[in-house]
C-alpha cells in the first residue's frame, strides 16, 4: 500500500504516529509526505517563522501528547530536555517548543515504520493538482507525480483569499506573514484587530511587544475568552452517562443538573465590562475550577453532538452562539489574561462590539465600521482564523479538487467526509483531517481529538485493505475451484 500525506505539519505527524502503531500490518508499504515550506513536523502554529516568545499553548503541557495512551506526551518530552524546569510540566510553555517536539516525534515514528518494512519519504513539494484515475490517485506536484493508492489531505491552516492585498497595512493571515506583519507595526501606531478569542490576543500581545500606542480589537460580539483556572494532574471525569440529546440547549441543560459546581462570581454567565470581567476572571482563576475542568473531559462527546443536530440547529449555533461557547470552553492561560488585563488599565487596549466592516477610504486609509463608530487604524490584522468557505481559501490544490469534482463543500463548511471515518464523501481511499473537515465534524484543530482522528482514519484504511485482501483472496479461491 502507497500513501500521500499531503501536508508536513502536525495533523502528518499524527497520521504517522497511527501508522506507526499498526507497523505490523504495513509491511512493504511506502509514505510519501509532500510539505511545501519544507520543515516537517511543527506546522502553521509552533513553526519557528510563525510564532514569537509570547506565544504560548493554551493548554498545559501534562494535557498534550501524539499518542491516545500517553496523553501526557508531551510534558514527559519537555523534562528530558536540558535546562527544562519540572514545574513546565503544569504550565503553558511556548509553542516553539511544541513545534519541535512534533519533529521529533515524526522521527520516531518514522524509525518505528522503517524497522517494519515501511519506507517515509519526505518531499519539499508544492502539490498543486490530485486526479482520480479508477482506483487510484495521481498526485501533481511542482517537481514530479506519482500514483497512489491512499491519499491523507493534512494541510492544516489554510490561507485565507486577501481582499486587501494591495493595502501595506492589512493582514489577512497574521500567522502566515508574521513576518511582514511586525516590519510593519511601527512604535506608536493604532493597530485594529478583528476578534476577540485566542488568536487575536495572541495578536495584541504582539502588537504590546512591537510598541503599538494603542489596540482595538473587535467583533460581533465583543466578548473575551475567560481564564482557564489551576489545572492539576488529578483528571476530572465528566459526568456520569453520556446525554441522550440532540440539541445544544439540551446538552447544557444536562450539564447544569449533572452536579453541584462550586460558586463563581456573580454575573459569569451574563455581559460585563471587558475589564471588570477580566479582573473577576483573573481572581477567579488562582483557584481550580471545576466546571471548566469537566467541561473539557466532555471533548470526546461534542463531535456526536454536533452530528445529532439537525441543519438549521448548526446554522442557530453559528449565527447566536459559536463566540459564547468559545469564550467559555477555550479560555485563555492566566499569564495571558494579566497582560491583556495591564493593557485594559493603562487605556492601551479597548474592545469593540457590533463589528461590520473594514474598507479602505479614497484617501488610503483603514476604516473599520461598528455599530456607532468608525475606527481608522494604522494597521488592520484578520484574527478570525480558518474560513470555513472553501472559495476563500487561497490554495490552487483545494480550487483544483473543487473543479475536479474529487471534494465538495459541507454546507456548515469545509470539505464534506464521513464523520466517523474522515473519508471525503464520494471518493474512496481519500481521507481529510485537520481544519479543513469544519463542518462535517465540530473540533478540528486540537491536538486532542486529531490524535482520535487520526488513529480513526488509519483504522478505516487498514480496515478497507483487509477487506479488499479477503475479496482478492475470495475471487482466487473461487477461480481455482472452477
Amino acid at each position: 500500500m502507497n500513501i500521500a500525506l499531503i501536508g508536513g505539519g502536525c495533523s502528518a505527524v499524527l497520521i504517522c504516529k497511527a501508522l506507526a502503531a499498526q507497523a505490523d500490518q504495513l509491511a512493504g508499504s511506502e509514505v510519501v509526505i509532500y510539505e511545501q515550506s519544507g520543515r516537517f513536523g511543527p506546522g502553521i502554529p509552533y513553526g519557528q517563522d510563525s510564532t514569537i516568545e509570547d506565544f504560548i499553548l493554551n493548554m498545559a503541557s501534562f494535557t498534550l501528547g501524539t499518542e491516545p495512551d500517553v496523553p501526557d506526551g508531551f510534558a514527559r518530552w519537555l523534562q528530558r530536555q536540558p535546562g527544562q524546569l519540572a514545574e513546565q510540566r503544569a504550565g503553558y510553555v511556548g509553542r516553539r517548543l511544541m513545534g519541535q517536539y512534533l519533529m521529533e516525534e515524526l522521527a520516531a515514528a518514522s524509525r518505528v515504520l522503517a524497522r517494519h518494512g515501511v519506507r517515509v519519504r519526505t518531499q519539499a513539494e508544492t502539490v498543486h493538482g490530485i486526479d482520480r484515475i479508477g482506483e487510484v490517485y495521481r498526485v501533481r506536484s511542482d517537481a514530479s507525480q506519482a500514483a497512489f493508492g491512499k491519499v491523507i489531505l493534512a494541510v492544516g491552516h489554510v490561507p485565507k483569499r486577501d481582499h486587501f492585498a494591495e493595502v501595506p497595512g492589512c493582514f489577512s493571515n497574521p500567522y502566515h506573514d508574521l513576518e511582514r506583519l511586525k516590519a510593519s507595526i511601527r512604535p506608536g501606531a493604532h493597530v485594529g484587530i478583528l476578534g476577540s478569542k485566542l488568536t487575536a490576543i495572541d495578536m495584541a500581545l504582539l502588537a504590546d511587544r512591537l510598541g503599538a500606542g494603542h489596540i482595538s480589537l473587535y467583533s460581533n460580539s465583543g466578548r473575551l475568552p475567560l481564564v482557564r483556572g489551576v489545572v492539576d494532574e488529578q483528571q476530572a471525569e465528566a459526568p456520569p452517562g453520556e446525554p441522550r440529546v440532540s440539541s445544544l440547549a439540551g446538552f447544557l441543560a444536562w450539564f447544569r443538573q449533572a452536579r453541584n459546581w462550586a460558586g463563581e462570581y456573580p454575573g459569569l454567565l451574563a455581559p460585563m465590562a471587558p475589564l471588570q470581567r477580566l479582573r473577576a476572571e483573573i481572581a477567579s482563576a488562582g483557584q481550580r475550577r471545576d466546571w471548566q475542568i469537566a467541561l473539557d473531559a466532555t471533548k470526546g462527546m461534542i463531535d456526536g453532538f454536533w452530528t445529532r443536530l439537525d441543519s438549521s440547529e448548526k446554522r442557530r449555533f453559528f449565527r447566536k452562539y459559536q463566540g459564547l461557547w468559545m469564550s467559555y470552553r477555550h479560555p485563555m492561560p492566566l499569564h495571558n489574561a494579566r497582560r491583556i488585563e495591564t493593557l485594559l488599565a493603562e487605556g492601551r487596549l479597548s474592545i469593540h462590539r457590533g463589528y461590520r466592516s473594514t474598507r479602505i477610504a479614497a484617501d488610503g486609509r483603514i476604516l473599520v465600521d461598528l455599530g456607532e463608530q468608525t475606527l481608522s487604524p494604522d494597521c488592520a490584522i484578520d484574527a478570525t482564523g480558518f474560513s470555513g468557505n472553501l472559495a476563500r481559501l487561497a490554495s490552487p490544490l483545494i480550487e483544483q479538487l473543487l473543479d475536479a469534482g474529487i471534494v465538495r463543500q459541507h454546507r456548515h463548511g469545509g470539505i464534506a467526509v464521513a464523520p466517523e471515518t474522515h473519508e471525503v464523501e464520494g471518493q474512496h481511499g481519500f481521507y481529510a483531517i485537520g481544519p479543513l473537515t469544519q463542518g462535517s465534524l465540530f473540533y478540528v484543530s486540537a491536538i486532542e481529538r486529531l490524535v482520535v482522528h487520526a488513529r480513526e482514519i488509519v483504522g478505516h484504511l487498514l480496515e478497507a485493505q483487509a477487506r479488499q485482501a479477503r475479496l482478492v483472496e475470495g475471487g482466487l479461491r473461487a477461480g481455482s475451484q472452477a
